[in-house]
């Protein structure tokens, strides 16, 4: 079960990070209506943005608040939503190679997580994110960000099942701080922190006598039997 949990939730802040990464970058990704559509070409599904507030000269790009909708035949308000995204960087650093961003803020990101025996809205983003892009032969730049902050990480794991039967629980995972974080180890970095911060939101709620293993609190993602690698869908 402390596996299942680890993936979903890891993979759904992913899909926050990623989807808003694969954006920003594009010089006319500007109005709201434009990174609308790109979010929703990356991930299959509407978005909507509201409080969007870019300036360039200062070095700050804003969003209120961003809305990843749920794909078709599922019935929690939404699949993300994510407040105060704040992206800190120099002009002149976006068009070289690397680009370098000075920080990353969101405060605030909450997940729903909904399970309709047999499909996921979760898993069915993922299998859109890990679809084969279209051919590009130009090289894809690294980006480097020299502070990556996450608040307030919310998130409600629903199980609808047959009848009466079913699960629904609530997580409050915190704050994640990352330093010199890139587009090449970002997966890694993001699945330990995320792996911690599960797990110290399952002690929370579960006595360690009733785990059938020993967490000892120096290090819990090793302690935990499972493959951190496999964090991320």
């Amino acid at each position: 079960m402390a596996k299942r949990w680890l993936k979903i939730v890891g993979g759904g802040v992913a899909i926050a990070l990623f989807a808003l990464g694969a954006t920003w970058l594009s010089r006319n990704a500007i109005l709201d209506s434009v990174l609308e559509g790109a979010i929703k070409d990356t991930t299959g599904v509407s978005a909507e943005i509201e409080g969007l507030d870019f300036q360039p000269f200062a070095g700050d790009l804003r969003i209120q608040t961003l809305t990843l909708k749920n794909p078709q035949g599922f019935s929690t308000p939404h699949l993300i939503k994510i407040q105060k995204f704040d992206l800190k960087f120099q002009l002149s650093n976006l068009w070289q190679d690397p680009v370098e961003i000075e920080s990353l803020t969101v405060n605030g990101i909450d997940l729903n997580v909904e399970q309709q025996i047999p499909n996921n809205n979760l898993a069915t983003v993922v299998e859109t994110l890990q679809s084969d892009p279209p051919a590009n032969t130009s090289k894809e730049k690294v980006v480097k960000i020299g502070r990556l902050s996450i608040r307030n990480i919310k998130a409600l794991i629903q199980v609808n099942a047959i009848g009466d039967l079913g699960l629904e629980e609530n997580l409050n995972l915190g704050e994640i701080d990352l330093t010199n974080v890139t587009s090449t180890n970002a997966e890694g970095k993001l699945s330990v922190a995320i792996a911690n911060a599960v797990i110290t939101a399952l002690l929370q709620k579960i006595s360690q006598q009733d785990l059938p293993f020993k967490l000892d609190g120096e290090n819990p993602t090793q302690d935990l039997p499972i493959d951190i690698e496999e964090l991320i869908p």
